[in-house]
């Protein structure tokens, strides 16, 4: 099955001509975060680990439950809680990456599909912060997505809809 996603990622690459995602030129990264949206490391892992549910485009799938990551996903960095939320939501908690390469693909995310909502203050995620919170993964993200979407909105953001867990 490695081998398949091997060869899936080598047409990808192929077909795009290595290219990662990109952002509209509105959308620009603030220089601690622009080097992330660079990484080919990153991009591979993105693509093998997290396409499969946020797709190749970052736009997720909305009526399945999975949130787009497009001029959305930065907001989370602005508070320790949403930080901590995107380390440790399932598909990244419990993916094959090594924390270093976790961090490095969160870094990715952020600086490609969000780079606009980022704070003008923003810190790379580091392997050592992933690695304290990582174990801890939560048994429900439904209820711990919504307090974060309304403290995020009471500062005056947006975070994409999310409509999982929302029966």
């Amino acid at each position: 099955m490695v081998w398949l996603a091997r060869r899936l990622l080598m047409v990808v690459l192929t077909l795009t001509g290595g290219a990662a995602a990109t952002v509209s030129a509105n959308d620009q990264a603030p220089s601690q975060a622009a080097p992330y949206a660079q990484s080919t490391a990153a991009y591979k892992d993105y693509m093998l680990q997290c396409a499969g549910c946020h797709r190749f485009d970052g736009k997720g799938a909305p009526s399945r439950g999975v949130p787009s990551f497009r001029q959305s996903i930065g907001v989370l960095t602005r508070l320790p809680a949403g930080r901590e939320y995107m380390i440790r939501v399932p598909g990244a908690a419990q993916s094959q990456l090594t924390n270093a390469e976790l961090a490095n693909v969160l870094n990715w995310v952020v600086a490609t599909y969000s780079p606009g909502q980022l704070p003008r203050d923003f810190k790379a995620f580091t392997a050592s912060e992933v690695g304290a919170v990582r174990p801890y993964r939560f048994d429900d993200v439904a209820p711990v997505r919504r307090r974060l979407t309304e403290e995020l909105k009471a500062q005056g953001h947006e975070l994409a809809p999310y409509t999982f867990g929302s029966n």
